[in-house]
């Protein structure tokens, strides 16, 4: 009986001579994507599905010294799942998704990890830099003067930020652009004839908030009445109050979903037709915002593309390519019947 041999293994040869590109091109599109025109990474990636081509990881990390694995850190307080956060699991699964999609495609895997009880996410990153675990790591957002980017600035290690970093470090960052996306919800509104708007703002200082307000304020065509709260419940108190004035506002625009929720839920509540009486919008785009009795109009942000984004700068940090502006990603508007 005749010996049955097994399959020969697909090689980068196979992909490059299928896609019509040399071997260092396909070379380029799983380890640096950037370097390479989009038509053409379609092409080879194209080439690598159809053939079912996958990279030797062993062998390229024993060749370049590399793990092949990027670190996403997460430190979450006890609470941060909480009823006042309602939309964090979506964001952080649609976030994680989209990492963990963009990384395969080079070959690379994602680490996810958080620090032990008492331990500081600093610690962490460490450990995770003393034992050659990951070959950059991805911090989630960013602050001023953040003590997270100035550890790995110091390193140096290879670092990506959801988020921007101060212009003294390197600009390595994905942020989504919070002014232009609210200033689109702001034109919306001022062309259905929006003039009275009650702005529901998140009572924190993270920099999104801010620049939320600022981009809403500034393209807003009538003054504006701004409120920031620390707890749904407040939101919800705060709209049933206003809506006994004779001046009440025509539209509330929250800076993200769950804002916009509850404050449909307290107008509804008192008889108001959301979408025709009074506006509401929100922020974020959770999975809940189309589904609800009344849809709501919001800016949808693009986590897939935040994603894809945040490991292409990854790769750049890895290969120690030329410093680059960091990468605003505008969150488009979805209209709905709420506004």
């Amino acid at each position: 009986m005749a010996e049955q041999r097994k399959p020969r293994r697909t090689t980068v040869a196979d992909v490059a001579r299928r896609a019509g590109v040399s071997a260092m091109t396909v070379s380029n599109v799983l380890n640096a994507p950037h370097r390479v025109s989009e038509p053409t990474v379609r092409t080879v990636r194209a080439a690598i599905e159809e053939l079912g081509y996958t990279p030797n990881h062993a062998a390229r990390a024993l060749s370049s010294g590399r793990s092949q694995v990027i670190g996403l850190p997460l430190y979450l307080e006890d609470d941060a799942f909480s009823d006042q956060n309602p939309g964090l699991g979506g964001f952080l699964h649609g976030l994680m998704g989209g990492l963990v999609k963009s990384a395969a495609r080079s070959g690379y895997g994602v680490h996810v990890t958080t620090p032990t009880e008492g331990a500081t996410e600093i610690a962490l990153y460490e450990k995770l830099i003393a034992a050659r675990q990951v070959d950059a790591i991805v911090v989630l957002e960013t602050m001023p003067h953040d003590e997270r980017i100035e550890f790995l600035s110091r390193r140096p290690f290879p670092f990506v930020a959801f988020g921007r970093t101060g212009p003294q470090h390197r600009q390595c960052w994905v942020d989504v652009d919070n002014e232009t996306s609210m200033a689109g919800i702001a034109r919306h509104l001022d062309a259905t004839g929006r003039t009275k708007a009650a702005y529901l703002a998140t009572d924190s200082p993270l920099p999104w908030v801010h620049q939320r307000q600022d981009g809403f304020r500034q393209e807003f065509a009538s003054p504006v009445t701004v409120e920031s709260f620390g707890s749904l419940e407040q939101v919800s108190a705060y709209v049933e109050e206003v809506l006994g004035r004779p001046d009440r506002p025509d539209v509330f625009v929250a800076d993200n979903d769950a804002y916009a929720v509850v404050a449909m839920r307290a107008l509804q509540r008192n008889g108001v037709k959301v979408g025709q009486d009074v506006a509401v919008t929100g922020f974020n785009d959770f999975p809940f915002a189309g589904m609800l009795d009344t849809p709501l109009t919001t800016a949808r942000i693009p986590l897939r593309d935040i994603a894809s984004c945040l490991f292409e700068r990854a790769l750049r940090e890895i290969n120690g390519d030329p410093d680059q502006p960091g990468r605003l990603v505008t969150a488009p508007l979805v209209v709905r019947s709420s506004a």
